[in-house]
């Protein structure tokens, strides 16, 4: 799932703010952790201060107090006279008086003489105190019995020095909590005790804190290993030397508990924190705002990107943003605006003709089906498919671009020519289909008179004048349809039919797509009988009027298909010809001719075959080559194969066909003019055709018997024929009456139903081993005349 780019600004701003705050708020923390320290490690000096001023001045009063003892008259007294019970007396008074923990009384030469406690021995710097000169009164901090003392010693003069008076306040537990109340600082004293041997004697520290002991070789190990433990816990620790003489060592460890000292400090820390949320949170909130600024007018964009992307120009983007935002939105718009007038220029050329600017079929498609869905119950309208007859001997003439320009005033006219709600359009090269709205068949006189008239004047091209004769099929709805292609179509077959007519226009018939629709169908369904070769060829016998026998037969293909059934040559050759395919026929209809005569041969029959041409095949070099070379290649004679062509379909490039049948000439094939009556026959091409053979027309001879003028025709047409040196066959003779008249005329050969329909190979050797009687007849009567 991906991030907006607003979240992702979001994020990045609320991060880098909780970064700044939380670096911050560590940063403040830690230096008041810092300043917290510093300042329990001042205080530490302060207590360390304190406390040796307090020793201080515990000494001072201990002077003051054992200087006023030393004075004492009766106390010297005693002293000089060696009354020693009431030098004890006085001593004890003086020492509950004072609260002194320690008295002693030594000699002048510093021996014990009285003493509170149980001692073998001073330490060293209190004997050297009491062996110097008895001047004044020497304070000090000892150690003795394990414990630490404040010892004062002063002289007792009389004149001379009777003797040292010691008194002393035990550094305890007392004073150790005395001062910590008074400094909020714990106090532990390290000294050294049993010999070599050195160890917490007095602390205030709570149990789990102290040091159990240990043996170690220096009391600064043991001060150390305590302010170490002190560490892990937190607490700060500061180490003083208080006494460091003659083996005797004594160290206070000074320490303050860190999260104590922090403490007092937490609802300060606690308010930071509280403040860096709210900063951050107010931060989160500016930040959001920050956001929307920035990335609302980047959604608004990319609507307005989406909005183009669906193809909606309606709307300008507007932003009310910086000049970078604006300057975005001004090339939207201007990226808008020029995919609006290419969508608009794209559109119009694919709805459209470019050379004629009318509609093209897809656009009047459109509309045809829009105006039928507005109005479903449209009554009745008109579609009429337009052409220029002569557009085609046009563009031969004077080329493409001619032709093109008569297209261009062909639409101009059309245009005028409309009515309000009609509508043209340009659905093929040389059509232009009409929309005629609320027209009948009745109401379409009026339109095919203004038509007319539009045309009747020539158009003037690069100043030549030239004549549109429109050709125009009508189609009506309902009667003829209501869908589009349907109209179309059954238009087109209208159009077709007016290329027939004088007047130019023609309408639809009820039943005539009926016929196009079969075409259509025999069209697709010959492409699949040529694939696999679907024919079969039946022979019809010429019988030869001179010779008195057949010696001819006519090859005549037949295609029977299995959706169609049987479907005659009459039919399917025209298809054949018009989509391109009749070549491929002719050459399988050649195979199987060269098959059959090498059978026939093979059996004992000699028979020459006809077979019919296309003026497409014999246009076409290719086919003529492999027609030559198949014949050649089978062994047979070339007048065994005889090739009918006729002479209209050579009309369209008869230097190329006289090429072509001189291939025929040149190989020995025979050439024979089929349908010679059935429309112009030019007799000086007749006279320059290298053929050997004329068939006159069917249709001069089916009506022979009845009609003088078909006889007429047919005789001058034989004795033409002889006179050029052409054989004559007569084709399509029914009647016996028919036959006679041919053999008087002189013809050569008839063929036709009377004589045999056409039938099989397997059927034709049957026949010829069995002629029917009206054929043996004709050779019985012999009544040919020359």
């Amino acid at each position: 799932m991906r991030t907006s780019f607003r979240n992702k600004l979001l994020l990045l701003i609320v991060g880098l703010l909780a970064v700044t705050l939380s670096t911050s708020l560590l940063a403040v923390l830690r230096a008041s952790s810092h300043a917290v320290e510093n300042i329990v490690r001042e205080e530490l000096q302060v207590v360390e201060r304190v406390f040796r001023a307090l020793l201080q001045d515990d000494r001072e009063q201990l002077r003051n107090r054992a200087q006023l003892l030393a004075g004492d008259f009766a106390f010297k007294q005693a002293i000089a006279t060696g009354e020693k019970a009431t030098i004890v007396s006085v001593l004890a008074n003086h020492g509950e008086r004072i609260n002194a923990d320690f008295v002693v009384m030594l000699s002048s030469t510093g021996d014990i003489l009285l003493s509170t406690h149980n001692i073998d021995r001073l330490p060293a710097n209190v004997l050297e105190t009491a062996q110097g000169p008895a001047t004044t009164a020497r304070a000090m901090l000892t150690l003795f019995n394990d414990q630490a003392y404040q010892l004062v010693l002063v002289p007792v003069l009389a004149p001379d020095l009777l003797g040292w008076v010691g008194l002393g306040t035990a550094v305890d537990q007392a004073m150790l909590n005395e001062l910590r109340n008074i400094t909020n600082a714990d106090i532990t004293l390290v000294a050294s005790i049993s010999g070599n041997v050195s160890a917490v004697v007095q602390s205030t520290l709570a149990d789990g804190l102290t040091l159990d002991g240990g043996d170690r070789q220096q009391t600064d190990d043991v001060a150390a290993q305590l302010a170490d433990s002190l560490a892990t816990q937190s607490w700060l620790s500061r180490k003083v030397v208080l006494l460091e003489d003659d083996g005797q060592q004594l160290i206070a460890v000074l320490s303050q508990s860190l999260e104590q000292a922090l403490a007092s400090y937490e609802p300060l820390r606690q308010q930071m924190v509280i403040i860096g949320f709210v900063a951050l949170f107010l931060a989160g909130i500016t930040a959001l705002v920050i956001a929307r600024s920035v990335t609302q007018p980047i959604y608004q964009l990319v609507n307005a990107a989406r909005r183009i992307a669906d193809g909606n120009y309606s709307r300008r983007v507007n932003l009310r943003a910086g000049e970078e935002f604006g300057q975005l939105a001004d090339t939207l718009n201007l990226m808008q605006d020029t995919v609006s007038e290419r969508e608009a220029r794209i559109r119009y050329q694919a709805q459209h003709d470019m050379l004629t600017k009318l509609p093209n079929r897809e656009y009047i498609y459109s509309a045809f089906n829009t105006r039928m869905a507005e109005n479903p119950q449209r009554d009745q309208f008109a579609m009429g498919l337009l052409e220029l007859a002569n557009l085609q001997q046009l563009t031969d003439l004077y080329g493409s671009e001619f032709s093109d320009t008569i297209l261009q005033q062909m639409a101009e006219r059309i245009i005028d020519s409309l009515r309000r709600g009609d509508m043209a359009a340009r659905v093929a090269d040389s059509q232009i289909l009409l929309f005629f709205d609320d027209l009948t068949h009745d109401g379409v006189a009026v339109v095919i008179e203004k038509l007319q008239e539009d045309f009747a004047s020539p158009v003037l091209i690069n100043g030549i004048p030239v004549r549109l004769e429109p050709l125009i099929g009508f189609v009506f709805a309902p009667q003829h349809g209501r869908k589009f292609e349907e109209l179309l179509r059954r238009a087109q077959i209208a159009l077709a039919n007016a290329r027939a007519t004088s007047s130019g226009y023609s309408f639809y018939q009820i039943g005539q797509d009926e016929t196009h629709l079969r075409q259509i169908t025999v069209a697709h369904r010959l492409q699949t009988a040529v694939e696999g070769k679907h024919f079969n060829i039946v022979f019809q016998p010429k019988y030869d009027l001179r010779a008195h026998d057949v010696l001819q037969v006519e090859a005549l293909m037949r295609w029977t298909d299995d959706e169609l059934g049987e479907v005659y040559p009459d039919e399917f050759i025209p298809v054949a010809e018009q989509t391109g395919i009749i070549t491929e026929i002719s050459m399988i209809m050649i195979k199987q001719v060269i098959e059959q005569i090498c059978a026939w041969r093979r059996g004992g029959l000699n028979l020459a075959v006809c077979v019919n041409l296309s003026g497409t095949d014999i246009l076409k070099t290719d086919f003529v080559r492999h027609t030559v070379a198949s014949l050649h290649e089978s062994g047979l004679d070339p007048a065994s194969m005889v090739m009918e062509v006729t002479e209209t379909m050579m009309m369209t490039d008869m230097k190329m066909a006289l090429a072509n049948i001189k291939l025929f000439e040149d190989a020995g094939i025979q050439l024979a003019i089929d349908d010679f009556g059935s429309g112009f026959s030019s007799l000086v091409q007749l006279k320059t055709l290298p053929v050997q053979e004329l068939k006159i027309d069917k249709s001069l001879v089916l009506r022979l018997d009845q009609d003088t003028d078909d006889q007429q025709i047919v005789r001058s047409t034989i004795e033409m024929a002889h006179y050029l040196g052409l054989k004559v066959v007569a084709e399509g003779v029914e009647n016996k009456a028919s036959l006679q008249l041919l053999q008087q005329m002189g013809c050569d050969a008839v063929q036709g139903f009377y004589v045999a329909r056409p039938m099989t190979a397997a059927a034709l050797e049957s026949w010829l081993g069995d002629l029917p009687t009206n054929v043996r007849a004709i050779r019985d009567a012999d009544v040919f005349s020359v």
